[in-house]
């Protein structure tokens, strides 16, 4: 049905392109990588004359065995104004796209997924759904410079329309194909969440861009360019990088080196009773001394802050996440996210984007890599794939010597390659997680050597013998899970509930996380997703019951927002909130080692403390209600960071 359903959408798609008399001489096309792999292209046809620009486009490609499509049209006037975009498919696994929107008298027709909306547009505007189709972003950058450069640019569809900015960063000039090529570079923020770079020729042609498929690294270049991919990637981290300094300095911190909080009640994390009227002094990124005010001394001259009537936890963690631009950080710090492990992304950035945030070039939680590797086959995730045994062993190897802290296995892996890399990561120090190899049952992964456990891979019912068995064989082994349950419930959901409903962090998103989460359709009834999560969180529950760690991963999800659902999903599984705070921290760092470092408020420890207007005991909720952060020593208002990630606070 939906590949009818598709066919359908690409001829209707088809026949507009036709009817504006595209001319075949003019195909071009444009390949297609996800964390550095190629997996597809766009092709696409460009007409050009004095009245009007016109172009179609088809962009197909393959992520992990699931195709991706998206046939659209775009149609300008003269001076480059937008008239009408067509655009239908998907632009991830999850984001349906069924978008046609016409523009008359400075106004916007918008249909998308059965709505239909009639949008004011100001004297300035363009027309894009997402970072597709590439050719069009091309257009983007050619209108904004025609029309004056202005700081900000609507483009809709959004809430109406979303803010769009852009930015030209330079010229670069790359050798490919035996000769040099200058190449105009543009950051363009907003067409996607937060920053990308796009690269144009000297004769305004679309080159190449560096951007994101949802919250996943995507490149396309187009053909003749291929060769210069690694070398305009390297280029793309450098500029983020700088942007990141830019973030910190325009986001300074409100407190640092000696100062002490104090009037607030303190749950340090421990299992004894919340503190109150508490003092914690912070000296140099550490924790001086923690406990009653009475008891405390507070340093001579040393800075107060004045917490009355707050409550200060630890520091949260993030145990799945997926790091792959710049905004994660501050985004991660506003929810009170101080640590997070990144399972998988590109070295290149992840590496430099680690550095600069532990070297405080930037303003975010301590990041821990994990070094993503699978097995070989057309359905592999990335470019680190291991053959045998000594490939599995010189790739952890070589994670180890860039301070990577654990190895990821993907889904393509057999038991051999599970036990090579698994032991020669314990060799190394390292600890090994990721997902359960498909040909691969959750005791044999184990048995082969996997430490931690990615998603919940349990099926069945909480209670039945064949469930109690497996959970009671993980708590043997002492291995931890982090189930992802709020990722699966904002992915989950049946069409006919709103995320808001369950996630009010929706309300506050950058529009094209918004429109992306949004447009998710699926067939379940209400009362059957409600039904399935209940046995996924009744699972939940009873691996915390039989012993086994539990710890808060997202999968990226809702940047910042979805690792406090996280935790209100575990209190509604039946932990208390107590115990729903502590997947996210203790728990967390005790399953990374790090637990005589981090994860618990006392002298000696790394600064890691988030500051709540209400307590979390009293209601798990409270979670959400963060309005100072200390990372590292460095205390930050939340609200300021939440804009600096580009949501509203």
């Amino acid at each position: 049905m939906r590949g009818a359903v598709f066919r359908a959408a690409a001829a209707s798609v088809a026949a507009l392109g036709a009817s504006l008399a595209l001319s075949a001489a003019d195909t071009t096309t444009i390949q297609v990588f996800l964390l550095e792999r190629p997996v597809g292209q766009e092709t696409y046809t460009l007409e050009e004359d004095a009245s009007r620009v016109l172009l179609g486009s088809n962009l197909d490609f393959v992520d992990r065995g699931g195709r991706v499509q998206l046939t659209s049209s775009l149609r300008l006037d003269s001076d480059l104004t937008p008239e009408h975009f067509i655009a239908k498919g998907k632009t991830y696994r999850f984001v349906d796209v069924d978008l046609d929107v016409d523009v008359s008298a400075r106004t916007a027709r918008v249909r998308s997924l059965g709505t239909d909306v009639r949008v004011p547009l100001p004297p300035r505007f363009f027309l894009a759904r997402a970072y597709a189709p590439f050719a069009a972003q091309a257009l983007l950058v050619r209108y904004w410079e025609k029309h004056g450069k202005p700081a900000h640019l609507a483009v809709a569809p959004g809430a109406p329309t979303r803010d769009v900015r852009i930015e030209f960063r330079g010229t670069d000039t790359v050798r490919t194909g035996g000769r040099e090529q200058q190449l105009s570079r543009y950051m363009i923020d907003g067409l996607v969440w937060g920053r990308e770079t796009l690269w144009l020729d000297t004769e305004k042609r679309f080159a190449a861009v560096a951007t994101r498929v949802h919250i996943l690294p995507l490149e396309a270049v187009r053909d003749d360019l291929r060769d210069a991919l690694p070398e305009l990637q390297a280029i793309a981290v450098s500029d983020r990088m700088a942007d990141l300094a830019s973030m910190a300095s325009s986001t300074p911190a409100i407190a640092d080196g000696t100062f002490a909080l104090v009037g607030a009640r303190l749950r340090d994390g421990t299992d004894g009773p919340a503190i109150e009227d508490a003092a914690v002094v912070i000296k140099d990124g550490r924790i001086v001394d923690a406990g009653p005010r009475g008891r405390v001394q507070l340093p001579k001259g040393a800075r107060t802050i004045q917490a009355a009537g707050k409550t200060i936890v630890p520091g949260l963690w993030d145990m799945h996440g997926h790091v792959s631009q710049i905004e994660w950080a501050p985004a991660y710090l506003a929810a009170g996210v101080t640590t997070v492990r990144d399972m998988g992304g590109e070295r290149r950035f992840l590496t430099a984007f680690r550095d600069a945030l532990a070297e405080h070039r930037g303003v975010g939680p301590q990041l821990l890599l994990a070094g993503l590797v699978d097995g070989g086959g057309p359905d592999a995730f990335g470019t680190t794939i291991a053959t045998d045994a000594n490939a599995g062993g010189e790739i952890v190897d070589a994670y180890h010597a860039q301070g990577f802290k654990q190895m990821k296995l993907y889904g393509r892996m057999t038991a051999d390659l599970v036990s090579a890399i698994a032991a020669r990561a314990h060799e190394q120090g390292m600890t090994v997680t990721g997902h359960i190899p498909t040909g691969l049952s959750v005791q044999e992964a184990v048995e082969a050597g996997m430490d931690h456990i990615a998603h919940l891979p349990i099926r069945g019912e909480a209670g039945t013998p064949a469930v109690e068995q497996l959970i009671a064989f993980l708590a043997r082994h002492r291995t931890a899970v982090d189930p992802t349950q709020a990722w699966n419930e904002l992915l989950g959901r049946s069409t006919t509930t709103a995320v808001a409903t369950f996630e009010p962090g929706i309300l506050a998103a950058p529009d094209p996380l918004a429109l992306n989460y949004g447009s998710v359709r699926n067939d379940a009834s209400a009362a059957a997703v409600r039904d399935r999560q209940q046995r996924s969180l009744a699972i939940v529950k009873a691996l915390h019951d039989a012993g086994v760690v539990v710890v808060a991963g997202t999968d990226g999800a809702l940047p910042g927002h979805s690792l406090l659902r996280e935790i209100e999903l575990y209190a509604q599984a039946g932990f208390t909130p107590a115990a729903a705070l502590a997947a996210a921290t203790t728990a967390s760092a005790s399953a990374m080692r790090m637990l005589d470092d981090v994860g618990t408020i006392a002298p000696g420890k790394r600064a890691d403390l988030l500051i709540l207007d209400a307590d979390p005991a009293a209601a798990v909720s409270n979670i959400r209600k963060g309005r100072w952060v200390v990372a590292g020593g460095r205390m930050y208002d939340c609200s300021k960071l939440w804009r600096a990630a580009g949501f509203t606070p």
